[in-house]
Parts: structure tokens; sequence; C-alpha cells
């Protein structure tokens, strides 16, 4: 397992709650499961669970991964999503992001058996702020963009 400072890990688990707080602001998935982000052990990943889709997807929630290995200073490169349970919807996913299975592009790494969507939050104009982190960029930021850019 990596090991990560004392420090960063508690920033992540910031970024976590920050993203929680985000998808308590949605109802309950058709599914009826909680909305659920939590960073994984060795500090390089975050998992949300039920994410949630706008109307026209169906099913309306997704799980996620996002690599945090470069935290804070550069955004996710793209998000993962587990290709065998959600084909269909990468299939209605990739009508807005280019989408690659097994493969990623951009310095990010291919996952086996995950597809790689292609998101860039602002363009990768990460503005982090170590002092205040909820007025900066942060991971509920950039998970609300990607929403957003599903709802146009």
């Amino acid at each position: 397992m990596n090991m990560i400072s004392f420090r960063k890990r508690n920033k992540l688990l910031e970024e976590a709650s920050r993203v929680q707080i985000y998808l308590d602001g949605f109802g309950s998935p058709e599914n009826d499961e909680r909305r659920i982000a939590r960073i994984g052990d060795s500090g390089e990943h975050m998992i949300v669970r039920n994410f949630p889709l706008p109307d026209r997807y169906r099913p309306d929630y997704i799980d996620l991964l996002i690599l945090l290995d470069d935290f804070p200073a550069r955004p996710p490169i793209g998000i993962y999503v587990l290709h065998k349970q959600n084909a269909a919807l990468i299939e209605q996913l990739s009508s807005r992001f280019n989408a690659y299975r097994d493969k990623a592009f951009h310095s990010a790494p291919a996952i086996r058996n995950f597809t790689w969507i292609c998101y860039s939050y602002a363009d990768n104009a990460w503005r982090y702020r170590d002092d205040a982190p909820e007025r900066g960029d942060n991971t509920a930021k950039f998970l609300a963009g990607f929403f957003a850019e599903l709802s146009k």
C-alpha cells in the first residue's frame, strides 16, 4: 500500500466530506441506496457511489472512480467507470463525452475493466486554495462541473 502523509490524508478526507455534502443535496437514486463519497485506503483515489445523473439518463445514478494521486497540485484527469456493470450508461455518456474502454489519454492511466470518461474541469485551470479549499477549486466542484456538462 502506498503511504501518504497525515496532512494529505486529512485534506483528502476533507475533500470527501465536501463531495458528500454535494451528494446529499440530491434526492435518492432509483436504487434507494445512499450516495457515498470515500477515499481509498492508499489515498490515491475517491470512489463515489450512486453519483446522480440528470433525468434523461437511466438509471439516474452511476458509481465513479476519480484518481487523486496528484491532489492538490492538479485536478483529476477524467472519470473512471467500471465497464461491466455500466455498459448501457457508458453508451449514453459517450454521446456527451469521449469514452475509452481499458484506455485513457492526457496522462491519465488506463485501468483494466474501466472506461475512462474524458472530462476536464475548467480547461484544467485548477486553483486549489490550501488556506480555504472551499473557496478554490476542489473535487466537489469538479463533480458539480461534470454533472452540469451532463445536464446540457
